[in-house]
């Protein structure tokens, strides 16, 4: 049987095109408004932490499962559960097995963003409306252990301020701390003129045993002539290492070891208002930047070494994204809209679409065996037709030598092939241009 979903994607790639090169969407779903996206550790499904925890099977872009969240979590040290809470209650789920795994006791408000450590079965999170409380959790005991408690109040020039927790999470090889990102606010205890309204933002970092403050770094200050917003603190894999959105159109990157800044990206602030959300590939090679402009919102995605541009999507209204482990998959959501693409910033670096005066077709498509190449073209030419695979692999070559282009036809055995999408890349004089096809 014709596998509905490959014959569905060349319809369904027409809703979405990036960088004007129409590389195809491999789909493309209607879903609810997304925090976070992820995938599972065999990159299998996406995972969409809407109002639950969906499971996105990858090959087909179908929903398999579901369970109600309150709150976004993340996977355990092991990777072996999904964190996350449900009316109050902290929770499990065996994202191999589907099972839930109940045990710990409900809370008397609601969480707040779990997190958790990647060297010990534990969690934190907060409880309530403007918490001043970090809680963390044994996963195995299922029991709170200790607590970590923040001054909402103090005075500082001769005004009360308000001071309240942005956002945490662990860091360190051991987890050894956590930084917590404070936002202190003098306008929240008392009538301030909107003149002398300030925002101070700093990330702090604890002993997680301890509690002691054992470094600060202060992000900047809004005011009412100078706005902008801490929007993503992004803890690097190796976990010694963070990024953050930076006033003024930047990235900071920070070392908590050597206590040092190390790297920035500033982008041009004639077309940016603050980059919403940033997200590393699995090696740390790769950073997507989610931005936003005057008209849009886009992705960038850049080589972290060299900071160069590698790839841009141009569309709608962006909110969360992240990369597949495996690194084949780019995930979105797009105004509501899941979309899965392929890895496009590798090959835009390979493959040209320009069509030139070239006649280039290919038929059937989708295609399970034969795939007819046709070419009407310039008469005698030197040419090399391959077959490329989503990440840009050469996986076969059809020709190569001096042919008669004014009427080519090459029938070629494709049955070999895993089904996937693939491209047949002509090189022709100095031009090369890609065809897409579908393999069932």
């Amino acid at each position: 049987m014709k596998n509905i979903f490959l014959v569905l994607l060349t319809i369904l790639s027409v809703v979405i095109t990036v960088k004007g090169d129409e590389l195809d969407t491999l789909w493309y779903r209607s879903t609810s408004f997304v925090n976070e996206l992820d995938f599972t550790p065999d990159d299998r499904y996406v995972i969409a932490w809407t109002n639950a925890i969906e499971f996105w099977e990858v090959q087909k872009g179908v929903e398999e499962f579901s369970t109600p969240i309150e709150t976004v979590g993340d996977y355990n040290f092991n990777e072996q559960f999904l964190v996350f809470a449900h009316d109050s209650t902290p929770k499990l789920l065996n994202w191999q097995t589907r099972n839930l795994i109940e045990g710990f006791e409900k809370q008397e408000a609601f969480l707040g963003r779990i997190k958790t450590a990647k060297s010990k079965n534990e969690f934190m999170a907060t409880k309530g409306h403007h918490p001043k409380l970090i809680y963390f959790w044994d996963i195995n005991q299922k029991k709170i252990l200790d607590s970590f408690e923040i001054t909402k109040e103090f005075e500082k020039d001769g005004q009360r301020w308000g001071r309240s927790i942005h956002e945490y999470d662990y860091v360190g090889n051991n987890d050894e701390l956590i930084y917590v990102i404070m936002d202190e606010t003098n306008d929240v205890l008392q009538n301030i003129p909107l003149s002398q309204r300030k925002q101070h933002y700093y990330v702090n970092f604890y002993s997680r045993e301890t509690k002691e403050l054992v470094d600060s770094v202060y992000s900047f200050t809004n005011t009412n002539e100078q706005f902008g917003g801490f929007n993503k603190m992004q803890v690097m894999n190796d976990r010694t290492k963070i990024a953050w959105c930076h006033r003024g159109g930047e990235i900071n990157f920070y070392d908590i070891i050597n206590k040092r800044f190390y790297n920035k990206i500033v982008f041009d602030d004639r077309d940016f208002v603050e980059p919403s959300d940033i997200e590393f590939n699995k090696n740390n090679t790769i950073i997507g930047v989610s931005k936003s402009s005057s008209c849009c919102r886009y992705i960038k995605i850049f080589d972290l070494q060299s900071q160069t541009l590698l790839y841009q999507y141009n569309v709608g209204s962006w909110n969360q994204f992240n990369f597949s482990n495996n690194e084949l998959y780019f995930i979105s959501s797009i105004s509501g809209f899941l979309s899965l693409y392929p890895k496009h910033w590798v090959l835009s670096n390979i493959l040209s679409n320009n069509q030139g005066n070239h006649n280039f077709t290919l038929s059937p498509n989708p295609t399970t065996n034969r795939l007819n190449i046709n070419l009407n073209s310039n008469g005698y030419e030197y040419i090399r037709l391959s077959i490329v695979d989503l990440l840009g692999n050469e996986v076969g070559l059809i020709e190569e030598g001096l042919m008669n282009t004014s009427n080519y036809q090459k029938e070629y055995d494709v049955s070999d092939l895993p089904p996937s999408i693939y491209f047949i890349r002509l090189e022709i004089g100095n031009e090369v241009v890609t065809k897409q096809f579908i393999k069932e």
